[in-house]
């Protein structure tokens, strides 16, 4: 292995906490790979539903705001009013102060992945990985043959670091690593999975001047809700739920939920993809080296399934653990456990209270007590998790890492 394969950091997965991390890392002046086994900008399967909260990072990270993002069309719709209805009646509406903003994701992810890469990460796109050490926090990729495929026979290309970052969602092949170990319980973590099902339909096919604003519907699915969200030239037709809630009958509640908004007009192509949306707490750091983030260690909100923020600021919660703590593997463990716990772990728990007492409380009272709870629990929810409330809230308890990136 030659000293060019040796880096600081590694990072599986060029995502949203992937590429957040790597930004970050190389403005710190580490030296940093990220490897993706797709090639951007690459389809993901996402509401696209970016909060105000996320939408502050992007700003304290990257100096883009609202305004900036619309120009460089990152951001395709915005709107200022949302509504929740229990299975698409009588709706409950509501128009807010602070917007709702959509992205295409596959536009918004590989404009962060350029972000990382024009302050110097490097990236190795299209790559399959062959096997990780977490012991040694090593990668080893598939070398390809002439034709693009995979040399199963070769050694492959090995790269080595000092920390390695699990960034690569639900399906995590380094957090794969930590099952071989025995450092959680895979029947747990799968019993904790949900499922997200979404089709897109083209504006062209719709009336004009429809599905304006995004919808939450719940009583569609078991443990879960239903959406539409609105973009520019299409809208994104979706619902998720607990899988042991719904025991396979997503495909049947997206066709109802479809039929109940008169949607039936052409074929439609449904897309489906797992969720962490329970709270199978798992330790996400191995041997003050090895962290997952994201979708990969679990941190998405467990009654909304927006995984966005907690991408994002677990991304720069191992960066700070990193940076602060580089000589002392203990205190970099802690540091990054101590803050999951303080901004991650305690909305997560809040959160799947919330759930339970939403859907396990409501089902027996069907639509009256649902309806009931969807004003009391719900909208103030939306509005905590989303809002100005939560805007206010970020900026009191944010950890600013710009401040150790500025010169003293």
């Amino acid at each position: 292995m030659t000293k060019n394969n040796s880096y600081d950091v590694i990072i599986v997965g060029g995502g949203v906490a992937g590429s957040t991390a790597g930004y970050l890392l190389r403005k710190l002046g580490f030296k940093t790979l990220i490897i993706d086994k797709a090639v951007f900008p690459r389809d993901k399967l996402c509401g696209g539903f970016v909060t105000l909260k996320t939408l502050q990072l992007d700003k304290k990270n990257y100096g883009e705001d609202i305004e900036s993002l619309k120009k460089k069309k990152i951001i395709n719709y915005i709107t200022y009013d949302y509504e929740i209805n229990y299975q698409n009646t009588d709706p409950v509406f509501r128009n807010t102060e602070y917007p709702f903003v959509f992205v295409n994701r596959a536009v918004y992810d590989d404009f962060l992945l350029q972000k990382a890469k024009y302050v110097g990460i490097e990236v190795l796109e299209g790559e399959t990985i062959k096997s990780i050490d977490i012991d040694e926090c090593k990668v080893i990729l598939f070398d390809k043959k002439s034709d693009g495929t995979l040399n199963k026979k070769s050694k492959g290309r090995e790269f080595k670091s000092d920390f390695l970052i699990g960034a690569d969602g639900v399906n995590s092949r380094v957090r794969q690593e930590f099952w071989k170990k025995g450092l959680f319980n895979q029947k747990k973590w799968n019993r904790n999975l949900a499922t997200a099902v979404e089709v897109y339909i083209d504006r062209k096919d719709l009336e004009k001047g429809s599905f304006l604003h995004p919808i939450f519907s719940v009583g569609v699915i078991n443990w879960g809700f239903a959406w539409v969200f609105p973009n520019e030239e299409r809208i994104i037709v979706g619902l998720g739920g607990l899988n042991r809630k719904n025991k396979g009958n997503f495909i049947k509640a997206i066709k109802n939920w479809i039929s109940q908004l008169n949607l039936n007009s052409k074929p439609i192509k449904i897309q489906g993809h797992p969720v962490p949306f329970g709270f199978p707490k798992i330790k996400p750091v191995y041997n003050g080296r090895v962290f997952l983030i994201g979708d990969a260690g679990g941190f998405v909100c467990p009654l909304m399934g927006e995984g966005l923020y907690m991408a994002k600021r677990t991304a720069e919660f191992v960066v700070t653990a990193i940076y602060n703590n580089l000589v002392d593997k203990k205190a970099i463990e802690d540091s990054f456990l101590w803050s999951l716990e303080k901004y991650i772990y305690s909305e997560i728990k809040a959160a799947v209270k919330l759930r339970f007492l939403f859907f396990n409380i409501g089902k027996p009272f069907k639509y009256k007590l649902t309806r009931y709870l969807v004003k009391k629990i719900m909208l103030p929810f939306v509005e905590l998790t989303h809002g100005e409330r939560s805007f206010k809230w970020l900026r009191k308890k944010n950890v600013n890492l710009l401040e150790l990136m500025t010169p003293k």
